[in-house]
């Protein structure tokens, strides 16, 4: 077992399915819930007993603090976490900044991007928001006399209005 969570080669080089990665939340909670046996499981996500076991053992840190807050179904999520999102863009605005290709104009559009992001994160910029209006809206132009803006237009037969 590669990773704990089931993968390892099976000698052509391939890889026999394990817990995949957008399952462990689930079975992070599931564990931590202790409502349904670790057969059970195994046969839920396709894989022996022991893997689940060593899943467990590899994830104990995650499953105890989902076990801690049960009724948060963000519980265990590093994502949800805003300083674990903050250094994830941490992280990719220092890679983006490493690398010969780092002046290039979409690497430097790249890192403005995620400058914003922990901006905006942050509380420094408001979020993008769409503003949506029902009923009249009457628009009002203070300083602009639309009759010398828009003079009348002449008929088809070239006389004034």
């Amino acid at each position: 077992m590669a990773d704990g969570d089931g993968e390892a080669a099976n000698g052509s080089g391939a890889r026999r399915p394990g817990i995949r990665p957008w399952d462990r939340p689930q079975l992070w909670r599931e564990l931590a819930a202790g409502e349904i046996s670790r057969a059970d499981l195994a046969r839920k996500y396709g894989v022996s007993r022991p893997v689940i076991t060593a899943f467990a053992s590899r994830w104990e840190p995650e499953i105890a603090r989902v076990r801690e807050h049960l009724d948060d179904e963000f519980a265990g999520l590093w994502i949800a976490n805003k300083t674990n999102r903050i250094a994830a863009l941490m992280d990719e605005y220092e890679h983006a900044m490493t690398g010969r290709n780092a002046g290039h104009h979409e690497w430097i559009k790249t890192r403005a991007s995620i400058l914003r992001a922990v901006a905006e994160e942050l509380g420094q910029i408001p979020g993008r928001s769409t503003l949506a209006v029902t009923g009249t809206v009457t628009h009002k132009l203070i300083g602009i006399d639309l009759d010398e803006a828009f003079p009348p237009m002449p008929d088809e037969a070239g006389d004034e209005p």
